[in-house]
């Protein structure tokens, strides 16, 4: 029986599903996704109650979402808390409580009481 001829792929074809996913992953590594981001935050429904923070920014999205996610979850709490923070009428809202918890903790370490679970 006659053995058949191997064919080589043409100069650009990968032969396999995995070389050509490969080959995909290397290129979008090398042309990183350009996203435009527009971030605004309302705080309430007035005109003013609104903060732009990034106006049609260019941002690269390289490597993957999942990967970063705590990284991307971190900065984005970070950026409504400044937001929020450069508004009068929502720091008048935040700072009472802000007070209670640390007047909370401040008395919690005064009478010996921690939450450090140790007796």
């Amino acid at each position: 029986m006659a053995r058949k001829k191997e064919t080589k792929p043409k100069s650009g074809q990968s032969s396999s599903l995995a070389s050509r996913r490969a080959a995909r992953r290397q290129r979008e590594r090398d042309n990183p996704l350009e996203v435009r981001l527009t971030l605004a935050f309302r705080f309430g429904d007035e005109p003013d109650d609104q903060i732009t923070m990034l106006n049609d920014r260019a941002i690269p999205m390289v490597g993957s979402v999942f990967r970063y996610r705590d990284r991307i979850a971190r900065q984005f709490t970070m950026l409504f808390a400044r937001a929020g923070a450069s508004l009068p009428k929502v720091r008048a809202e935040i700072l009472p409580a802000a007070r209670w918890l640390a007047i909370r903790s401040w008395v919690r370490s005064a009478d010996g009481d921690d939450d450090s679970g140790k007796g």
